[in-house]
């Protein structure tokens, strides 16, 4: 029985580690419209911020807790660990979010060459005409 409720947690544990690490970025919220990549742009860079707090947060937290290990006891262990796990984490999350915003300004200037390449055909052809 016991064997059993082992398999059946180490499972659930396993499927949510997994869940965790197939996880993608935040999809871009219905109120932006996809084609709007300076908008989606924007959005990547707040996400980014968010995520930069929290990283220098973290390691605020861990610059505290290294310098006074001793005041931890047993959790301190765990607490380092959790920490640079979580660092690690925001360092990785911090760097697709920062990707995501460069890819979304690069289309942005892509788009805005074609529109102002389109403008001056047309403005060419009136002269011509």
């Amino acid at each position: 029985m016991k064997a059993l409720k082992l398999k059946v947690i180490a499972s659930l544990l396993l499927g949510f580690s997994a869940a965790s690490v197939l996880a993608e970025a935040p999809a871009v919220p219905s109120s932006i419209n996809p084609n709007n990549h300076a908008a989606v742009a924007n959005y990547y860079e707040s996400l980014a911020k968010t995520v930069s707090e929290k990283l220098e947060a973290s390691q605020h937290e861990l610059d505290e807790y290294e310098a006074h290990p001793y005041t931890y006891g047993r959790q301190g262990q765990d607490l380092n660990s959790h920490l640079h796990a979580n660092i690690r984490e925001y360092k990785k999350e911090l760097a697709e979010d920062l990707e995501q915003v460069e890819l979304h300004k690069k289309m942005s200037a892509t788009e805005q060459d074609r529109q102002f390449n389109k403008a001056k055909i047309k403005s060419d052809e009136s002269a011509v005409q």
